[in-house]
């Protein structure tokens, strides 16, 4: 794994091409095209060296286009898996020697997965022994739950988007101040990713979700960073610019100092 500190995108996904890795029946749904080669470009674009493939919920536990696109980039790109009680530690240690370092449990409607937690703590059990993290992808309401219920859980756990706050709106005071007493858990993590999504699919400046974003941070300095979401799947609004999504975060921190946690020295710790 490379060690130089360049910028991390960790959140994105790939779908295709369709004839190497077409979409099973029945997929969740149905995704505009965008495979590796795309992302790399626009990587290349923007500036930033290092990435992470999130397994797209269309693809289900087939991880193929995933696998292929860390293989493509010589260990500077890492994967997050969706996984499952029906994985057997031979796939898990297949994914771990392909680049994965983490498993997403998705608690949003529009998503498919499990929601027990019991059974979801099992998987998250198995793969502390792989050194992985555990993303958890819903709205305040669904994920504080399972942060109260896993509060002795010696896992890094990240918290997908933000916790899909509405930033249009005033801030949840109760919601978000439970967030961050979890946030001070040194195992507790957040990712300022989805800042289009969180202003309802609203273009760029995102003024209004700075406070939520710094507050988000000054809760975990040490522990924070960001993704794309690159190709934006789902949204409800058009198409971020990528390079506007990444101009946000550098914004929400105070300082450069900041910045280089937030972008590279964060992500290596979970990553590299």
């Amino acid at each position: 794994m490379s060690t130089h500190r360049g910028v991390w995108d960790c959140h994105t996904h790939i779908y295709g091409p369709w004839k190497a890795f077409p979409l099973p029946e029945g997929a969740a749904y149905l995704p505009a095209l965008a495979p590796m080669d795309d992302l790399l470009a626009m990587h290349d674009r923007i500036g930033v060296s290092h990435g992470v493939l999130v397994q797209a919920a269309c693809y289900g536990r087939d991880h193929s286009a995933l696998l292929d696109g860390i293989a493509m980039t010589g260990g500077r790109y890492r994967g997050v898996a969706l996984v499952d009680d029906a994985t057997t530690d031979a796939e898990l240690h297949r994914l771990d020697q392909g680049g994965v370092r983490g498993v997403r449990f998705n608690f949003m409607g529009h998503l498919p997965g499990e929601r027990n937690f019991a059974r979801l703590r099992e998987t998250a059990v198995r793969v502390k022994a792989l050194n992985w993290h555990v993303l958890v992808h819903g709205r305040l309401d669904q994920i504080v739950p399972v942060l109260d219920a896993w509060s002795d859980l010696d896992i890094p756990i990240v918290v997908d988007h933000m916790g899909r706050q509405d930033a249009t709106l005033p801030i949840d005071e109760v919601a978000m101040k439970a967030l961050e007493r979890h946030l001070e858990n040194p195992m507790r993590w957040v990712k300022l990713s989805g800042v289009d999504r969180l202003m309802q699919g609203a273009a760029p400046p995102w003024d209004a979700a700075l406070p939520l974003a710094r507050r988000l941070l000054e809760a975990a300095p040490d522990r924070a960073i960001w993704g794309s979401d690159w190709p934006h799947p789902n949204i409800a609004g058009d198409v971020p610019d990528d390079a506007a999504l990444l101009a946000f975060v550098r914004l929400v921190c105070a300082d450069e100092a900041t910045a280089q946690a937030v972008l590279c020295d964060n992500p290596m710790k979970l990553y590299a």
